[in-house]
């Protein structure tokens, strides 16, 4: 069944415009001011609706294979949908770790198979995550790896990263790095602050990542590979970066809404619900980081979508297990409180969600366009909706966005040319 968008506002030159636009097969065929030609098309009037490409997300965990009591790809697939992200990338702290050729391809091929988005798995960086054993990137770019990342564990030798770096750009791939120095954070929860003090949760300082991002900068100098730092969520890393693009380094960056919306001294209770990791910063930070996003010193918003059990969230913090979850919501919360503030633009924040994470990554998602493939989201900005429980699709709810009204409710989502969800009022 083909499609067309009636009457939908759609951002093209840098302005919004109005158009219809006509899909047939997987394909986007006309984008013109009035389509009333079109033949076995199912119409959709998009008047007073805005149409983007499917957003993407470079920083996910599935959580496929090993965790899918957390999450399974069913309902991965379903958050993603219902957040109008279309494309995303997948962290290696699954079980078993993709460390090798034959565990790669047989995780990416389950990924493939049983997903409607398009889900790209990462390569872990070294052995087992944790270890100063760097993997065979020559081999797993062999078999479709093409980004790499040891999220959740820093690289402590700068030794090795040195020979990671040298790896990455003798073959042309991506690491992006989680940034985190062991012998600083110990066994840190998260930010000091009164509260900590207080209730006697164990802190660490944020030196812990910038500490490690300048080490890596220096590499960069020699090295000059393809290089992306992950969620990152200090004044000092914004700094850095800035100065790093400054001087023509290869570098690349992301932020999560979470460091973007929260402070550390928003927790007021014993409660995991907070716990992310790198953790929550200060106002200084925050407003740094976005200062960051609108210089365009920080390139992508990524979720960081870390699903876990109730058990393991709401819980004390010294217990509780690190992550949010955010792929249901996230474009929705950007847009609320970003453009909606005039914080960013409204293409500003489609730069943040889809076309430079698609540059960076090469991920060759479609652009609005005659002959792409469509892959597209109708939203209605100005319609409010509450984030709850009821219409989550993630299996958890770690999120503090919980009972929060946003705009931008997802309408209508096409993949490759199909209907895969819309609102029931449309």
């Amino acid at each position: 069944m083909n499609i067309l968008l009636k009457n939908i506002s759609l951002i093209q030159d840098k302005k919004i415009v109005i158009k219809d636009v006509l899909i047939e097969n997987q394909n986007i065929t006309r984008i013109e001011k009035q389509i009333n030609d079109a033949k076995n098309a199912e119409m959709f009037d998009g008047k007073n609706l805005f149409l983007t490409p499917g957003l993407i997300d470079v920083h996910t965990h599935t959580r496929t294979p090993g965790f899918e009591y957390k999450e399974d790809l069913s309902s991965f697939n379903q958050a993603a949908i219902h957040g109008g992200i279309t494309t995303v990338c997948a962290m290696a702290n699954i079980d078993p770790i993709p460390d090798n050729p034959e565990t790669y391809q047989r995780i990416q091929k389950q990924l493939s198979t049983f997903s409607v988005i398009d889900i790209y798995q990462m390569g872990a960086v070294t052995k087992d995550l944790k270890t100063n054993e760097i993997v065979d990137f020559y081999q797993l770019k062999m078999v479709g790896a093409k980004w790499f990342s040891n999220d959740g564990f820093g690289i402590q030798s700068k030794r090795t990263m040195e020979k990671i770096l040298i790896e990455i750009k003798k073959h042309d791939l991506l690491i992006s790095t989680h940034l985190e120095s062991n012998q600083i954070k110990k066994h840190g929860m998260m930010d000091q602050t009164n509260f900590t003090k207080k209730h006697n949760i164990a802190s660490f300082d944020k030196s812990s990542e910038y500490l490690q991002l300048a080490r890596d900068i220096e590499l960069l100098k020699v090295t000059n590979a393809r290089y992306h730092a992950g969620h990152i969520s200090t004044k000092e890393s914004v700094d850095l970066i800035r100065k790093a693009k400054a001087e023509g380094l290869n570098i690349t960056c992301e932020v999560t809404p979470n460091h973007l919306l929260l402070t550390s001294e928003m927790i007021q209770n014993d409660s995991g619900i907070y716990k992310i990791n790198p953790p929550i910063r200060t106002e200084v930070d925050r407003q740094s980081l976005i200062i960051g996003l609108q210089d365009g010193t920080i390139d992508c918003i990524a979720t960081d979508h870390a699903p876990h059990t109730s058990e393991e969230k709401k819980i004390p913090i010294n217990q509780a297990a690190f992550g949010m979850i955010g792929l249901d919501f996230s474009f929705s919360l950007m847009y609320t409180h970003l453009v909606k503030t005039n914080l960013l633009s409204l293409q500003q924040l489609i730069d943040k969600m889809h076309t430079n994470p698609n540059k960076i990554f090469r991920l060759n998602a479609n652009q609005i366009k005659v002959g792409e493939i469509a892959n597209l989201v109708v939203w209605d900005l100005n319609k409010k909706y509450e984030i709850n429980k009821h219409n989550l699709k993630s299996k958890q709810t770690n999120t503090p966005f919980l009972n929060q009204e946003v705009f931008a409710e997802n309408q209508l989502v096409i993949i490759k040319g199909k209907k895969i969800f819309q609102k029931e009022d449309i």
